[in-house]
């Protein structure tokens, strides 16, 4: 089970690394990777967390099948199945906004070809912020403004993107301000994703915007394109596309798959 643990995550990591590059606004690709502190288990720190001036106490410690953060006298589950003999769990302080503040307790599991970031907040013996990404893992962020960018597979917050496209890579975006996440809408996918031609199954209509009330053109079928952000805003979701001419437009996303299946990306 250890190896196949370890084969599935080389596996993900491979496919994340082929796509690392960002494909964003390359004036603002600048961004920070750095932590304050690692936490170890079992293991007693004295930390100013909320920027109250005192130094407030944090542990993490296992019992029975879970995992737990203990902040003063505030105790929040990290991981109710825990296990250390399956997965890798890294648990570290990071200041995501140096403008709030405050900082944050970051746990990232991996293990079975996935990685999950859960995000926690606390103000004194509250914890006011408890996050978890699926499938996803910490790249980057920029404490300027306090957004973190998250390496992004299938399994994580745009997993109903894979019943139109297949398996997938993206930079998930997350704004953390004080006590609050701010999910972003929209998701750009890796390199590796963007460089991939999709075969249109059925003709596509794309929209100028993801209103989708003007027609910007139609992807025929048989006919390739490449795709280069989702988008999500509650129910509505929409793919960013670029066509065999170099022309930009946004894709309906719905439950079926709009490319042939053998032009698509599967690694699950």
């Amino acid at each position: 089970m250890k190896l196949l643990k370890k084969l599935g995550v080389m596996l993900l990591t491979t496919a994340l690394a082929i796509g690392s590059i960002f494909v964003s606004n390359t004036k603002n690709s600048y961004a920070e990777t750095s932590y304050k502190k690692q936490i170890y288990l079992n293991t007693v720190y004295r930390y100013d967390i909320d920027g109250d001036g005192d130094k407030d106490r944090i542990e993490v410690y296992s019992s029975g099948k879970k995992l737990l953060l203990q902040v003063n006298s505030c105790v929040k589950i990290l991981d109710s199945e825990y296990f250390p003999e399956e997965f890798d769990y890294d648990v570290k302080i990071y200041d995501f906004n140096k403008n709030d503040k405050s900082s944050e307790i970051v746990l990232t599991s991996c293990g079975y070809g996935s990685w999950n970031t859960r995000i926690l907040k606390f103000k004194n013996s509250t914890c006011k912020l408890n996050k978890c990404y699926y499938d996803a893992q910490i790249s980057s962020y920029t404490s300027s403004n306090g957004m973190i960018t998250l390496e992004e597979c299938d399994w994580g917050r745009y997993n109903k993107f894979a019943n139109a496209i297949g398996c997938f890579s993206c930079y998930d975006k997350v704004r953390i301000n004080g006590y609050n996440a701010y999910n972003q809408y929209t998701a750009n996918t890796t390199s590796y994703i963007r460089k991939n031609k999709y075969i249109a199954s059925k003709d596509l209509t794309a929209y100028t915007s993801t209103s989708g009330t003007k027609k910007a053109f139609t992807i025929k079928k048989g006919s390739s394109a490449y795709i280069y952000a989702l988008y999500q805003n509650g129910s509505k979701r929409y793919i960013k596309v670029k066509n065999k001419y170099g022309k930009y437009g946004y894709v309906k996303v719905g439950t079926s798959l709009l490319f042939k299946k053998s032009s698509c990306v599967w690694w699950r």
